[in-house]
This record gives structure tokens, sequence and C-alpha cells, in this order.
């Protein structure tokens, strides 16, 4: 009886940590959600909004864009550009965008799903 209830509690334990790991999949993949970070190799595109906000879009099934919210103004007008360096396949809040002609450090403050239509209109935005 005690290997079966053994047996029982590895399950129950299996079953709760997958669905913690479901849920943490989840998070941040609806519209306003933040997130800690967001894979690198799903990048599929950048634009540099203004000196504060980049706008990702990400390679998935259906539209899914991200906006960089960085802590503070930064060198990033002008059409320069930005690199990072991560130890990990994800770009995360806190890591550091470094633009390329300046070499002036960005740190981002928070990551933000939205759809796209808020994309369009950061994008619009940009053009004025």
């Amino acid at each position: 009886m005690r290997s079966q209830t053994k047996i029982g509690l590895f399950l129950a334990v299996a079953a709760i940590s997958c669905a913690t790991s479901f849920a943490a999949r989840a998070e941040g993949e609806k519209v306003g959600d933040t997130q800690m970070c967001i894979e690198s190799n799903r990048i599929k595109n950048t634009q540099v909004l203004d000196n504060k906000t980049v706008l990702i879009s990400m390679d998935t099934a259906r539209d899914n864009f991200k906006r960089i919210d960085l802590a503070r103004t930064c060198g990033l007008t002008g059409g320069r550009t930005f690199s990072y360096s991560t130890s990990l396949p994800k770009l995360c809040k806190q890591d550091v965008l470094t633009v390329i002609e300046t070499g002036e450090a960005c740190v981002i403050d928070q990551i933000v799903t939205i759809d796209s239509a808020e994309a369009k209109s950061l994008q619009a935005a940009k053009k004025r």
C-alpha cells in the first residue's frame, strides 16, 4: 500500500510541476503583460522607435509584438543601431543594449506584449 501512496504522491507532484511550467510559458503572452525575458532566437525584427522604445516582432505563427522600454533616454535616434550580448539565448529585463555608433549603454526597463494595432500605432507615430 505504501508503494501505491508514493506513486500517487509522485504523480500529483509531477502534475503540479507540469501545470506550473505551462503557466510560466504562458506568462507574458497576453497583451499588456510584462515578462522578464524573451527568447532571442525568436526575434524576427527590431525597430528603434525613439530614444527610449524598441519594437520587437517575434517569429511566431501569429502576430506577436513586444515593446522594449528602456530605463532612460538613450542615443538611439537618427537611424542608429544597437547590439546586445547575453550568456543565455534570451534578452531580459536589465540586459544592456549598446548603441553601435556611440557605445552608449541602454538598460532594458521592461518588456511588454503588445498587439498589432499598438505596433502599427507606434510605427505611425515614429514616421511623424
